[in-house]
């Protein structure tokens, strides 16, 4: 589910820069990742955040947590302030977008490594190492990415542009 709605946001985001015509790597890389963050570090995350402080037994077992757990409370609550932080780069853009792609790149990176010493414990499936992979460290390794594009041509006279459009 949070691949196909990633693969959306990239799709959605790789129209946008088509439609209105931007081409500098800095404008582009702005746009990806204000997608990426507002789609699904923003909005998607608050979902789960929700779910989580709302049916905890329920999101325990889709989470594979055991039922009760305080972290789970914990980390709803951080999901939804980093997803409430993170949508607020539909309308401030720029160096804002920075904190909330550093504080997801973390979070998921970390979760990757949980992940995988969980996976390691209990014996890791091919498709289990897959998902995870697909999931956190992906969203961790396309947020640096995007936050490095732009960076990079920063200093090479791109401008990205600041509008909603």
């Amino acid at each position: 589910m949070f691949i196909a709605l990633l693969l959306g946001l990239l799709v959605a985001a790789t129209a946008h820069a088509v439609v209105s015509g931007r081409r500098s790597r800095r404008a582009v890389a702005e746009l990806f990742l204000v997608y990426v963050l507002v789609g699904y570090c923003g909005l998607a995350m608050v979902v789960v955040g929700v779910f989580g402080l709302a049916v905890p037994a329920r999101a325990a077992a889709w989470l594979g947590w055991p039922p009760g757990n305080p972290f789970q409370l914990f980390a709803s609550y951080a999901m939804l302030g980093m997803g409430a932080a993170s949508m607020l780069g539909l309308w401030l853009r720029g160096r804002y977008l920075v904190g909330p792609a550093v504080a997801w790149a973390v979070f998921f990176g970390g979760a990757t490594f949980g992940h995988l010493c969980d996976l390691g414990r209990r014996g890791m499936s091919h498709g289990a190492a897959l998902h995870v992979f697909l999931t956190h460290t992906s969203i961790t390794l396309l947020l640096v990415a995007l936050l490095a594009l732009g960076a990079a041509s920063a200093g090479r006279g791109d401008s990205a542009t600041t509008s909603a459009s």
